[in-house]
Order: C-alpha cells, then structure tokens, then sequence
C-alpha cells in the first residue's frame, strides 16, 4: 500500500471520471510510492468497487484513454501462470490537478497540523474559583483526625495534674459507691472532726492535771 499514490488519486488526479475514481484508488492501493508497478486482479478490483470485472474494464480502459494509466513493466508477474497474469500499470502521479482555493489549507486546516485554525473560546462570565483546602486538626498523639471536628486549632495536652475529688475517688468501674457520712469525724464524740476533737483534747489535757 502506497499512502503518496492513494493521496494522489483521491486528491490530485486530475479529470478522474466518477464512475472509475474506486478502480483508480485500487490500483493506487498497490502501486510503489512512485506510482509504478500496481497489477492487482480485477476481480480484486472489482471486490474493492462493489461492482462486476466487466464494469471494471471498462474503468482500465477509461483511465487509459484518459492518461491517468499506463501499462508498466509485466516482468513484475513472470512468476505467474500466463493465463493468470494481470495488467501491471502505472499512475501518471506527475499530473495533477489545482486544488480550489476554498480547499486551501488557511480555508480548511487538516485535524493535528501546524496552523490548525481554532473557534474562538468566548470566556466572559466565566469566574475563576480557587480550591477550598480544609485543615483538619490532628489528635497530637496518634497524628490522626479527629472526627467531626473541623477547627483549624490542634489540641494541646495539660501538664497540670488535678487532684480527683471525694466522689471520683469513690467511683468503681464506674459506679459511684455510697459513702459514710460519718467518715472523718471523731468516733467518741459524733460532730468533731476526727483529726481535731475538742472533747478528746479536753480529757487529754483533764488526765495530764
């Protein structure tokens, strides 16, 4: 498959008639980049156009008349059976015709060339708007997020140490335990403090006399 001789016969062969451009593009489909040496069948051929071997013949006569064609060198098929062996032609490459101007590659730019002409990207009303980035604070000790929290503050450990009180010292499992209302107080004489009895000093000081 030659891409220059598909190239030319489907853009630059001049006074192609309509009828025989798919035999054109058949033959360009084997020959050489020079366009020389295309001898497919024309049963092939007429594969390619949908059409009957005698419709192509037709066509190979047309092209010839035309000078589009030319029989080239059959020593390509020598290899081949005699009663087998098909027309090697030749594409008149050199012969072209002028593309129109409205076909011009300013006019129509190919898709994914140089200079390929764009339609105009109207932004007005278009607002810009940067990414919000959330900050998460993080449990200082295990450098996770904590959850439902979305301060931007991080936690700060205590380093003061509280005293528990009465009643979380008296917790169990965490079931608060009654306590004895008569704990710290004096246990001869009930409403004086264990630690600083009056009536207890009193005796004591009574027996020194």
């Amino acid at each position: 498959m030659s891409i220059e001789a598909v190239a030319w016969a489907l853009n630059d062969a001049p006074d192609v008639p309509p009828t025989a451009l798919v035999t054109l593009l058949g033959l360009a489909n084997h020959a050489h980049p020079d366009g020389r040496a295309a001898w497919p069948s024309q049963t092939r051929l007429a594969h390619y156009g949908r059409k009957g071997v005698r419709a192509v013949q037709r066509d190979l006569a047309e092209l010839e008349s035309r000078g589009l064609i030319r029989r080239g060198n059959q020593r390509h098929v020598q290899h081949m059976p005699a009663d087998r062996r098909p027309v090697v032609w030749d594409l008149a490459i050199e012969r072209r015709r002028e593309t129109p101007a409205q076909l011009s590659n300013l006019a129509e730019p190919q898709s994914g060339r140089p200079g390929e002409l764009r339609e105009p990207v109207d932004n007005r009303g278009v607002v810009s708007v940067a990414p919000v980035r959330r900050h998460v604070a993080e449990d200082v000790t295990t450098r996770r997020p904590r959850r439902n929290d979305t301060s931007s503050t991080t936690y700060e450990p205590s380093l003061t140490l509280k005293e528990p009180s009465p009643r979380a010292r008296s917790l169990r499992g965490g079931v608060a335990l009654p306590t004895d209302p008569r704990a710290g107080q004096c246990p001869k004489h009930r409403g004086s403090p264990a630690h600083n009895c009056g009536p207890c000093r009193a005796e004591t000081l009574g027996g020194a006399a």
